[in-house]
C-alpha cells in the first residue's frame, strides 16, 4: 500500500500534471545530480572504520584477558 499519510504538517494533497500550475518538469531520460558531498562521506567512512577497528581491538583485548584469567585458575 501507499505509505503516505496526510497530516497537519503535510498540507492538503494536490493532484496535477507536469508543467502545469506549480508542478515541475519531467524530462525523459534525464539524470539527476547527486546531492551528496563525496569528500564528506569518505571522511565520515574513514572515521567510522577507525572507530570500528578500535572497538574490535578492545573486544579482542578483553577476550585475551579472560583467557589469561581462566588459565591462571587452572
Amino acid at each position: 500500500g501507499n505509505v503516505y499519510a496526510q497530516g497537519t504538517e503535510s498540507g492538503a494533497v494536490r493532484v496535477g500534471f507536469a508543467n502545469e500550475g506549480k508542478a515541475g518538469w519531467i524530462i525523459s531520460g534525464a539524470l539527476e545530480n547527486s546531492n551528496v558531498d563525496i569528500a564528506e562521506e569518505l571522511t565520515d567512512m574513514i572515521a567510522a572504520q577507525r572507530s570500528y577497528t578500535a572497538n574490535s581491538k578492545v573486544f579482542q583485548t578483553g577476550s585475551d584477558l579472560m583467557d589469561v584469567l581462566v588459565n591462571l585458575k587452572r
